[in-house]
């Protein structure tokens, strides 16, 4: 079993009849590669030189067998990434495996207010409630304001993100001019390299203002969280939407346009489904970011972890599992970084799972629209 391992492998870097030079100077790159990796576990200060002879062999193993080269680092750039994805999950479980044990269910405790547990529907019934809700020197964390925190701030930004992000993927893909379009869609995708904690910042400064005058309230609030992280997301809806509706057959409007429909006609009944499982993926993606973003909402929501009162009180303000981490990491005890870290699972399933359904609803519209079931 291990010989045809190897063989296989031998064969999708080498080829299937590699000649001398190849197999010295691949074998040459992995040994200097694998070399690289241990000096730094073992001796990290000789990495740098480690690693320089395997950059200058390589290079050279590019300028004589180039094919076999790139197959290697196509393969040694696989391999990386998997391995490091598999170490972070398994890290991360581990790390949060202590407070588990040490919490329990106790994590997922319901605040108590005013004598009575203030969460909804059946939770109350199948959780421990407690008048505190955190307090790292007594030993006492729920997780369950930090979630809701969480969803209050996604569900906003997500209201924000998908129809404007849809929208404007559509104006730019069947509306705009081809000179306007070179215009908009880089201006759009600009947004998202502003660094979040400028997000975060404007939002602090120009919406809380905004928000404490119209409105008097005296605060941030989830609102401005959520707009802000909504605006943060729209980059990723309208820019995977628009590679979506771009990519739908130009055949299609063409027919729907012979047969006298009009041009919103055509984007409403046949861009739109056509495109449909590319617009649901950025929505969903765009949704990971908002659930993932972290600097932003810290800056806005500060440190404070509180039950909402009443329960969608949208002007109301309670860190969210990012923010949490942002702000309680640096100073915090072995037990309350232990917390953190199932904090940090409990993102990393939600993310992981968003994915999945992502993948699922992009498989499945597939299916129907090639008339499968």
């Amino acid at each position: 079993m291990l010989s045809a391992v190897t063989t296989d492998v031998q064969k999708a870097i080498l080829g299937e009849d590699p000649s001398e030079g190849a197999l010295r100077t691949v074998g040459s790159s992995v040994l200097l590669l694998v070399a690289t990796l241990a000096t730094i576990f073992a001796a990290p200060g000789f990495a740098l030189p480690v690693l320089a002879v395997f950059l200058v062999v390589t290079a050279f193993g590019w300028t004589t067998h180039q094919a076999e080269m790139a197959r290697l680092l196509t393969l040694v750039a696989t391999v990386l990434t998997v391995l490091t994805v598999t170490l972070i999950t398994v890290y991360l479980f581990v790390s949060a495996a202590p407070a588990f044990a040490a919490h329990g269910l106790d994590l997922l405790t319901i605040p108590i207010v005013n004598g009575e547990p203030q969460w909804f529907l059946w939770l109350d019934f199948l959780l421990p409630s407690a008048e505190s809700i955190w307090n790292p020197r007594a030993g006492v964390y729920s997780l369950i304001p930090l979630i809701w925190a969480t969803v209050i701030v996604t569900t906003i930004a997500g209201l924000i993100a998908a129809p404007l992000g849809v929208m404007g993927a559509l104006f730019i893909a069947e509306v705009a001019s081809d000179r306007l379009r070179e215009i908009i869609k880089p201006g759009v995708e600009i947004l998202a390299g502003i660094p979040s904690i400028v997000y975060g910042f404007i939002g602090f400064i120009v919406l809380n203002g905004f928000i404490q005058k119209s409105f008097l309230d005296d605060g941030a609030s989830y609102l401005i969280a959520g707009l802000v992280v909504g605006v943060m997301a729209l980059p990723t809806v309208v820019s995977v939407s628009e590679d979506a509706l771009s990519s739908v057959p130009s055949a299609m409007g063409d027919g729907s346009a012979a047969m006298g429909a009009t041009k919103w006609q055509t984007m409403k009944s046949i861009s739109v489904p056509a495109a449909s499982s590319g617009i649901s993926a950025g929505i969903i993606l765009g949704l990971g970011r908002a659930i993932g973003e972290t600097m932003a909402v810290a800056a806005i929501l500060g440190a404070v972890v509180q039950p909402t009162v009443p329960l969608f009180d949208v002007f109301d303000a309670s860190s969210t599992l990012t923010s949490a981490i942002a702000h309680n990491y640096g100073s915090a005890s072995a037990s309350t970084v232990d917390v953190l870290f199932v904090a940090g699972v409990m993102l990393f399933v939600i993310v992981a799972g968003m994915s999945v359904i992502s993948q699922y609803v992009e498989r499945r519209i597939n299916e129907k629209l090639r008339g499968q079931q």
